[in-house]
């Protein structure tokens, strides 16, 4: 008898402790309703298409610091050229979101009516069309000198390009830096000759003595200045068509299918906000090396800073992000921008009128204030 009762103490002390284990474990159910701990859930894979430069950056540190991980997901990237590249691939599903910019969203929101801008993160101001030291030029700098007058000068800048060709990328942002700039002397793309050739290449070609001027992004445009190329013309110093909006695009589809992934991803992308303001340091470090890693270069973490001073204005909390994209009264309004844009490739005919409806391209404020809440 005494038996009996000594193996029903041990039998209840063994399902107290085994119940006790389960209890640390935090559990969910799965889809088929079956208990599974913290350490079964499986992560969302998101396929996001990012280009290599310094503004997209900030990604490599939330993989880095598993902010996607946080958020339930695992980061697979693919990285493409310019948004003429990422725009396709979103379309046919082999990414799911891809880095992108209001200009070309404009103009292959023509071409893919399923796009969608979903998000803001940044304004870049460091377009530059670039000229070989030497020529017999003038460049914005020298031309201020003598006149005196921005607007004046941008305009001979304008005249000076008429005739001459330019090496740059088609389907991207720099069509309409390309434009701006040759339209405030009254000219269009009709005047010079493109030679089209992806950025990196293009670089090359350039320093191997192909065409007149380049135009390409930052990265591009610090390798020519190491050569020994100038500025012709800064992108402020052009007008508002060079200067641009950047975030994330997806599709209609992929919305539809995931309605909460935009979320996340913006979770994930202030939380890596919060940590290049509390650990700028290093932030600047893994930024400098994932952008080496892309193009073979030797930036530091001085150089990524000195970027984010000068040629980029980062909205780093929700805050910021209403005041610099969703108020109406700032510079930086999308809503004003983007009617500024459709109206601009509507009048140079480089897209149908009509064809664009914004209200449809830009998803991006009606995500932003679900992210409020």
């Amino acid at each position: 008898m005494r038996n009996i009762y000594m193996f029903f103490i041990t039998l209840s002390m063994l399902v107290l402790v085994v119940a006790c284990s389960s209890g640390n474990q935090d559990s969910t159910k799965n889809e088929e309703g079956e208990n599974t701990t913290e350490d079964d859930v499986e992560l969302v894979e998101v396929n996001m298409g990012l280009m290599p430069y310094f503004d997209y950056a900030p990604w490599a540190i939330a993989e880095k610091k598993g902010f996607f991980e946080e958020e339930g997901l695992t980061l697979n990237s693919t990285m493409f050229p310019v948004e003429g590249n990422v725009a396709p691939a979103l379309i046919n599903g082999s990414i799911d979101i891809g880095a992108f910019s209001d200009t070309p969203s404009i103009t292959l929101a023509s071409q893919f009516d399923d796009l969608r801008m979903v998000s803001f993160h940044n304004v870049f101001k460091g377009f530059a069309i670039m000229s070989r030291d030497g020529e017999e030029i003038k460049t914005y700098e020298e031309l201020m000198e003598e006149l005196d007058d921005s607007q004046e000068a941008a305009n001979v800048i304008g005249e000076q390009l008429k005739g001459k060709s330019v090496v740059t990328t088609s389907g991207a942002t720099f069509y309409m830096v390309l434009q701006q700039a040759l339209e405030n002397a009254g000219l269009s793309l009709d005047d010079i000759e493109i030679i089209d050739i992806e950025p990196d290449a293009g670089v090359s070609a350039f320093i191997s003595g192909t065409g007149d001027f380049y135009l390409g992004g930052l990265p591009q445009r610090e390798k020519l200045e190491e050569e020994g190329f100038i500025p012709l013309i800064s992108g402020e110093e052009i007008g508002p068509g060079a200067v641009i909006l950047a975030g994330l695009a997806s599709t209609n589809e992929y919305l539809d299918a995931n309605p909460d992934m935009i979320e996340k991803i913006e979770n994930v992308w202030f939380k890596t906000m919060e940590y290049i303001v509390d650990e700028p340091e290093d932030a600047y470090g893994i930024m400098a090396e994932w952008s080496n890693e892309q193009d073979g270069g030797n930036s530091t973490a001085d150089d990524v800073k000195g970027f984010f001073e000068d040629y980029v204005v980062l909205a780093k909390t929700l805050e910021e992000t209403e005041e610099m994209f969703y108020d109406s009264s700032s510079e930086y309004y999308w809503n004003n921008r983007y009617q500024f844009l459709v109206d601009y490739h509507e009048e140079t005919e480089e897209i149908k009128k009509g064809s664009v409806n914004i209200d449809e391209l830009v998803v991006a404020e009606e995500i932003f204030e679900e992210l409020k809440k």
